[in-house]
Formats: structure tokens, sequence, C-alpha cells
């Protein structure tokens, strides 16, 4: 089945360069049709063997419609088309010259599984021995982006703060196997622009190879787009309308894709402005001191964004590959919170006794730009095909300026003005950091199995400044805070079938990592150099199409944000202050879990995992000042214990549905020195599951609707009490599929999302809702057409006809 993906073309491309490149070629090129309709037939293997010994001399795959294209020698050949679900198709081929061979129609194959009958289609679910591989078009038929068949992938949360793994933490997100270096809502509102209809796959590695760097302890997310169609220019464009309660969102997204002889061109450009709305409520309540405290906050937000990327790739010969991808993705929020707090007495009695109110407001700016650029070359070689060669060079620089403030006085019981007691200040905050990566990749193949290896050299220089206007209330504060991070790695990844229904891969990765840096033109001291190692080991046993199990076992590591790194007060009001840490280390998690999937439909899977100096906020309440402070340190140890599962139903033609469901236990403690240990264990599951109707026969009017729950739980060692979430969504598209209208609503039924910490000295319960109803009105459209010679445009063919 491995022949119905996208990778079997490079290694097609890799077969056919060797024996061509110093021979005459001519173009072979047709389409696929299917026999009983006539439909495009895509990601079909097109292969020209030699008579004599039916060796490979070059082939392809057909793209999403039906066509192919390939350079062949003059001869006679044995033409082989072979594609999932359809009857081999051979047929002798002798190539004098251009050879248009028109449409070949393919006829579709049923066959018979223990007394259950299975026709030939592209699988939803593929478990390989490293990852689990989603079939985008199936997975989410009524999607119109990217990040749309995200939030129906299992097992996957899309947040605007971001992408990660439910119950496992944050992803690092890869396009075609390269890194995409963005983060939050940049992240969020560029994968916004790339239409559903460019995506191929969803890959989840919750246990990636050593091949990856050891960052990134929830695993890696791979999205494969579709493969550029030859000759062609086309694209899509997607303007959306949002409302909620108070604002009124807009939002655009276009992709464009260029391919034209040696070169491919891809523009991904968006753009959006809009706002949102929140309120935070904490209470505090100290037993000892019979003292409680409540702050409610309300948030107003409005922000707009730009997301742009642009990549280039051209083949300077058969063998050598040079490509570019640049992005830029700048942000402005400018946000305005109303705060109420109140100071109470608590009696033995239990009744409360307002001391003091104190009223707060703050008006807030905040501008943040990520750009990233990158150069990456690949070289085949002709001799030995599986052979590769590839070194990229990137470049990242992310910048955040702030513009922050809050007022506050205090009200007696009375509500006279209390002497003495305003708060203010007028901060500056303001993060610069710039990456410089190069990595080296080398593929050797070894008999039937290959060999993987590569270097990987990274140098971050970090600049955190934070300054407090003469008129805070703190005074004036000029910090600064320099950081330099340098890591250097090497990895060697092994892989090799250990029989027809075994495979195995293995791979061990280190890391040296090092670090310095000066406070306030002080010396870091407490900075410390080290040296990681990562095994990495799969086993992969599919004894037929309908079983695959899969075992892997790894170590990673989880590096703080370098806003972490920063140990400069940020005051969100007179109670509560946020900072980070100047010597923060990573963290590092060890998982090793064991996967089954039956038909490509049924899976589940069993894991384990264990973190330790787990970066995490550390809250500490002073109960007679009822002063807070967040800071960021390696506090954190965490047991997890989890089962997995995930069901796909799509045997009834007018209906598809998927749940996906995890259940597990976990110990979590937060030990700190300067406060008492808290957290807990719990047993926590979590339930999402996505319906799809299909209104008509072609299946081109669809409903959708979802639902979401997540059970109580320990976070950073904090309590979180149940949430859930429901939508639902219609679609229609027309125009034989370049038109499609839409109309969605997100947080039909949503709850307020609650936590809780609690320790002898104090408890800390904290409401918020930011969940609001939403609704968007959204059109795409996607065109695109070949691209013809000047002299095969329809004005010459008149002209040569009169001729």
């Amino acid at each position: 089945m491995e022949y119905k993906y996208v990778s079997l073309l490079w290694v097609a491309f890799a077969l056919s360069s060797g024996s061509l490149l110093a021979q005459t070629t001519v173009a072979v090129h047709g389409s696929l049709k299917k026999t009983s309709d006539r439909t495009p037939v895509d990601f079909a293997e097109v292969l020209l063997r030699h008579p004599a010994d039916s060796s490979l001399v070059v082939g392809t795959v057909s793209n999403e419609l039906g066509t192919f294209h390939l350079e062949a020698t003059e001869g006679t050949f044995l033409l082989e088309v072979r594609a999932l679900g359809y009857k081999p198709y051979h047929r002798m081929l002798t190539i004098p010259g251009m050879q248009d061979l028109g449409e070949l129609l393919l006829t579709e194959e049923t066959r018979q599984l223990a007394s259950v009958q299975v026709t030939g289609r592209r699988p939803i679910m593929l478990r390989k021995m490293d990852r689990m591989i989603f079939d985008a078009k199936q997975l989410a038929p009524a999607a119109s982006s990217v990040l749309d068949v995200l939030r129906q992938t299992p097992g996957v949360e899309v947040t605007d703060g971001g992408i990660s793994l439910i119950g496992k933490g944050g992803l690092i997100v890869l396009i075609n196997d390269k890194r995409l270096r963005l983060s939050g809502a940049a992240l969020i509102s560029l994968l916004r622009s790339y239409s559903k209809s460019d995506l191929d796959e969803v890959q989840i590695l919750t246990t990636p190879p050593a091949k990856y760097e050891a960052a990134g302890d929830a695993g890696v997310l791979n999205l494969v787009l579709k493969k550029a169609k030859n000759d062609f220019f086309g694209g899509s464009i997607s303007p959306s309308l949002g409302f909620t309660q108070s604002y009124v969102r807009y939002d655009l997204s276009n992709s464009l894709n260029y391919k034209r002889d040696k070169l491919s061109a891809s523009l991904q450009i968006g753009a959006g402005s809009g706002g949102s709305d929140a309120t935070l409520s904490t209470y505090r309540t100290y037993p000892k001191q019979g003292r409680y405290h409540s702050s409610d906050t309300y948030f107003k937000e409005k922000d707009k964004y730009i997301n742009l990327l642009v990549a280039l790739d051209y083949v300077l010969t058969p063998e050598l590959t040079l490509g570019s991808t640049i992005s830029y993705t700048p942000r402005w929020d400018h946000s305005h919170r109303e705060n109420i707090s109140r100071d109470y007495v608590l009696p033995s009695s239990g009744s409360l006794q307002l001391l003091r109110s104190i009223p707060g407001r703050a008006n807030e700016r905040e501008k943040n730009h990520y750009t990233t650029a990158n150069v990456h070359l690949e070289k085949t070689f002709k001799g030995v095909p599986k052979r590769r060669l590839s070194w990229d060079v990137d470049y990242v620089s992310y910048r955040s300026q702030e513009e922050r403030n809050f007022t506050s006085h205090s009200l007696d019981p009375q509500g006279m003005d209390i002497a003495g007691s305003d708060f203010h200040f007028d901060a500056l905050p303001d993060q610069h950091t710039e990456s410089y990566i190069t990595t080296l990749d080398y593929i050797e193949p070894i008999g039937k199995g290959k060999l993987a290896l590569g270097a990987k050299g990274t140098w971050t220089h970090t600049v955190n400044n934070s300054e407090y206007r003469a008129a805070s209330t703190m005074g004036e504060q000029h910090d600064k805070l320099r950081f330099d991070e340098e890591v250097y790695a090497l990895y060697a990844d092994f892989k090799h079938p250990l029989g027809e229904d075994w495979n195995l891969r293995t791979g061990l990765r280190m890391e040296y990592t090092h670090t310095s840096g000066v406070n306030n033109k002080r010396r870091l001291e407490n900075l410390k150099s080290y040296l990681n190692v990562f095994p990495t080991l799969f086993v992969g046993y599919t004894p037929n199409d309908r079983h695959a199990f899969n075992l892997s076992s790894t170590v990673r590591l989880n590096r703080p944000d370098f806003s972490q790194l920063s140990p400069f007060p940020a005051y969100e009001n007179q109670y509560t202050v946020f900072m980070g840490k100047e010597d923060l280390h990573a963290a590092k998690r060890a998982r090793i879990s064991l996967g089954y999937t039956f038909l490509g439909t049924l899976n589940f899977q069993v894991d384990g995992a264990y973190l330790w100096d787990g970066i995490t906020q550390v809250v500490r309440l002073d109960p007679m000042t009822n002063k807070g402070s967040y800071t960021y340190d390696n506090a954190e140890k965490l047991w997890t214990v989890g089962l997995e599962n995930s069901y796909f139903f799509n045997k009834i033609s007018f209906f598809q549905t998927h749940l996906s469901q995890r259940l597990w236990y976990s110990d979590m403690k937060v030990d700190s020195q300067a406060i008492s240990s808290y957290g807990g264990a719990s047993l926590s599951y979590s339930l999402s599951m996505n319906n799809t109707f299909f209104f008509n026969h072609s299946k081109t009017f669809q409903g959708t609707c979802y639902l979401s729950y997540k059970s109580p739980r320990y976070d950073g060692g904090v309590r979180y009490l149940h949430a859930f979430n429901s939508g639902a969504g219609l679609a229609y598209t027309l125009m034989d599929g370049k038109l499609r209208l839409a109309v969605d609503a997100y947080n039909v039924l949503s709850n307020q999302h609650k936590m809780i910490l609690e320790n002898p000295d104090y408890k800390l319960f904290t409401q918020q809702l930011d969940t609001p109803l939403y609704c968007t009105f959204s059109v795409t459209y996607s065109f695109g057409a070949e691209i013809e010679d000047k002299s095969e445009r329809t004005s010459a063919q008149e002209l040569r006809s009169r001729m």
C-alpha cells in the first residue's frame, strides 16, 4: 500500500535520473481514469520496465487529476500502472518520439477477506512503525483550511494559543518534513491560509526518530502537502467574516502555486482583524490568617495580523535541487481591562467583612513579529538512487514590544479613598531573539534498509529588556538580560526490515548545549553546559492489511522559551507579578508506547511517560500581603500512563463519524524549595467526536457537528475541573469543487475554565470564560489551469489549421 504516498514520487525520480542523465529523452504523458465513471485515478504508480528482466527504467505518480508525465529514452518498454483498489494495467509500449497515451482506463478490484468484503480504498488511518498517518481528504471532508483539518484530527487540540496533543503538551510542527519555526497565534494564522485541498496527509509522531531534534517532548506533527502539478498555475482565495456578541472579525487567506519545467513556487498570504472578550475571576483564601481576596477582570482585545510565506525550488540538474522559503508574520494587539479587587476578613462565622475595594484599569499594546528564512540544497546520486544528501540553513527572528500599564486606587467599605494607596506602573518590555541554524543530513542505502546520519548546529542570541518609568509606584527601573545558547547535535538512525512482516528502526542522538549570559552587567553564574544522549527504538509488525502493531520508546527534551529566562518582574496589578528564571534548563521526558490498528479505522495505543525537571509556573502567595508571584522553575515531576482509542465509521453513504478518547492516570507534583509542594494524582478522561452528514448523493452539501469533553485533571500542579465544548457547521460545494460556501458556529455549548490550587497555607480558585459563541461565514474559491506553451495556445492552433 505504500505506493499510495507521495514519497514514492521522489524515489521514482531518483531511480530514473541515473539511467537517463546522459541520454536523449522524450516526454510520455497521459491520464488515468476509472472505467466505471471516467473519474480521475490519483496517486497511481506509472512505471516503465525493461521487457527482458522487468527492471525499472523510470516511474512517476499520477496527480489528483489523474494525469502523469515522465521522460524516457526511445525504445520498447513494458508499461505498468498500479493503484490501490484497481487491477494492474500492463501493455507493451514503443517510444519513437513524443508520446501522448491519452486516457488509460483502470478497472476497480474487489476482494474477499475472512467473509468481509473489502473494496480498494485508501485507509483513513494508517499505522507505521514510527508514526500515525491520517488521510486529510476523508478525515475532514467539510473542512476548508488545514487548520480546520487539525481541529478534527484525533488527539490534536487547536486553540488560539497553539497546537498540542491532548494530555501530552505542545508539538513541533513540520510541513513536508521541514520545521515551521512559528508558534502561538502566528502559527495558527499561517495554517489558516493553507487550503485543505493542498493537504494530503497529517502525520503524528509521538515518538519521533533520532533524525528530529530532541526538543518538543509531546512529539512532532508533520503536514504533508500534495505535490505541485506539472505545468500548472493556480491557487485559492478564502475571505471569511466572523461574529461574536461584541466584535466582527475579518480574515482573508490566499494561496498561489506555480510549477513549470524546473521551477516550483508557492505563496501563502493572509490577513485579519477582529477582537475578543474574556472574563477572569480569582479567589484566594488564607484559612490561618482568616483572610479572603477576590479579583474580577474583564478583558476587551482587538488584534490584527498579516502572514506571508514564499517558497521557491529550482532543479539545477536532475540530481541537484536548490530551494528557499521566507516567512514574515507581524501581529498587533490592543487590550483594555477593567479590574475590581476586594479584601475581606473571614471570621470563624464564615460571613465576609469587606476591608477595602481596589478598582483598576489598563490599556496595553503589543507588537510582535516572526521572520524566518531557509535555504536548502538536496543532492541525489544516479549510481545509488536511494542515496541522498541535504543541507539546510535557517534564520529565525522574533521581536516582541509591549506597552504595559495599570492604575488603581483603594476605597474603604464606605467608598472613600484610602490615602497613600494609589498604585501605578508604566512598563516597556522588549524581547528580541535571533537564531542561526544549519543542518546536514545524509542517507545511505544498506541492503533493504537505510542508514541516516546528520549533524546540526544552532546559535541563538536573546536580549530581554524591561523598563519601568519613573512614575511607576516601584520607581524607575532599567533591566537588561542577554542570553546566548549554542546547541550542537549528531545523530545516527538505522531502518531495516526483519522479514516480510517485521520492521526495525533504531537511533541515537547526542546534543551538547552551552549557555552564557549577562544580567545588568553581571555575568550569569548559575548557567551550566550539558551533554544529553537520546536513544530511540521502533519495532513494527504488519502481518497483513488488516492488522498493524508498533512498539516505540525514546527520551525527549522541552527547552525553556527565551521569554521564560527573564528574571525581571512583570506586574499584572499590585497583587500579581510574573517572573522567569535565568538558570532554567531543559526538562526531560521518557516515553514508551504500544499501538495497534485494525482495518485502518480502529486504533488503540497504550503509553507510559515520566517527566522530570518539568518547566512550570510555581505559584507563591504571601498570606500577610496577599501578593502572589508566578515564577517559572524546573519544579514539576509527572508520571503518566494512558490508553487512547480512535474509531472511524463511514459505512453509511450519508454519514461518517470519528471518535477519539483518552483515559490516563497521572501523578503530578510541583516541588520548589520556596513553597509547600502541591499537585496530586488523578484518573482523567477526554473525548472528542466529529460527525459529518452528507445531504445529497454527490456529497457536495455537508453538515458537521463536534463535541469535546475533558474530565478533571492536573496540569502544572493545578487541578482543572470539567470542560466541554461543541459546535456545528454547513458547507456547500459547487462549480466542480472550485467554490465552497460555509457557515460555522464555534462554542455553541461551552463552560468556564475552572482550576484549583490548594495547600495547607492557602487555596486559589480561578474561573475564566474566553470561549464566547463565535459564528463565521466563509467563501473559498480554487482556481488553476495547465500552462500551455505559446506555440500551443488556441490562437496559434487556429492559425496553423488555416495554413
